[in-house]
């Protein structure tokens, strides 16, 4: 997998080269590894509700803005753990905002690309298709990483050159890639899941919004996420790793242990409940765009 799925949707070079869409992901893990971000002094651009959270904004070699938020050592284990979970949204063919652990003037840094020209995805009717699909789809990453706060705020609506539509995920403070224990697990009398933390949210959806939806509205994410090379995983868990922890070896053994059992049981459950469309019946609802591209847009006003 090499970003190639996104790039040839996404289409706009610029686009592309922001997300890094046109790395394989060595070569995008190697660029987060060697980011070396300025504080700026003035950065306008820096989005209100990220200041009013007490995030600044920095530049890196290329010029592109991100939003800062100095934290301890004592999290920046947790918070490299936000690097790997958007390492693996790249992996699963998800646009999502470039993330990382970072120093800057000797002290740690979670950072997170801007997104500029964009609008948050609660402008936008996540019940009408294609956008439903998308946010649907988009379970099987919240899942797999045990990520319970899932909210308009984490995803935002970018557009290319065509005016075409596409959603970014952000923000992985919540994403939990160190559990052993099965924190989401699916109902077996209907398609649902039981959570642990009753207060936040898994999807924008909530399950009944599932109904209508066929197994090739999955097919595509579920294949790339099985497709992830564990190795690679658990290599790259251990390396990122190495420089904040003695465990490191140990962390990664642990989530690309989990990281197997959570998308098996993920992937089983989710073609246990959804069937193949029957191709001789005419969907209206079925747009061009949703056809093509299962890309990456939605809405929330529900728990899920």
């Amino acid at each position: 997998m090499t970003g190639n799925i996104l790039a040839d949707r996404v289409v706009d070079e610029n686009i592309i080269k922001f997300y890094y869409l046109n790395y394989t992901p060595e070569e995008l893990v190697n660029k987060l590894e060697n980011i070396k971000l300025e504080p700026c002094r003035t950065c306008s651009e820096v989005p209100f509700n990220a200041q009013v959270k007490g995030y600044k904004g920095a530049l890196d070699e290329d010029g592109e803005l991100w939003v800062t938020k100095e934290t301890s050592i004592n999290e920046a284990v947790f918070h490299k753990l936000g690097e790997l979970s958007y390492i693996l949204d790249f992996l699963m063919g998800t646009l999502a905002s470039p993330t990382i652990l970072t120093k800057i003037n000797d002290k740690y840094y979670r950072a997170s690309k801007a997104i500029l020209n964009a609008v948050q995805i609660s402008s936008y009717n996540y019940l009408e298709n294609p956008y439903k699909k998308m946010i649907a789809e988009d379970l099987v990453n919240r899942w797999l990483q045990f990520d319970e706060d899932r909210n308009p705020n984490n995803y935002m609506v970018i557009h290319n050159s065509k005016n075409t539509p596409f959603v970014v995920a952000i923000d992985y403070d919540k994403s939990d890639l160190e559990s052993e224990d099965m924190k989401i697990t699916g109902n077996d009398e209907k398609f649902g899941w039981f959570r642990k933390e009753k207060t936040r949210f898994l999807t924008l959806l909530k399950p009944e919004n599932f109904e209508k939806l066929y197994i090739d509205d999955f097919e595509e994410r579920l294949k790339l996420m099985m497709a992830m090379d564990l190795e690679f995983i658990g290599k790259t868990s251990d390396r990122i790793l190495s420089g904040l922890t003695t465990e490191s070896k140990v962390k990664a053994d642990i989530i690309k242990s989990n990281i197997s059992k959570r998308r098996e049981y993920i992937n089983n459950y989710i073609r246990k409940w959804f069937k193949e469309r029957d191709l001789t019946i005419n969907d209206p609802s079925e747009s061009d765009y949703s056809k093509m591209g299962k890309s990456f847009m939605g809405i929330y006003n529900n728990k899920s």
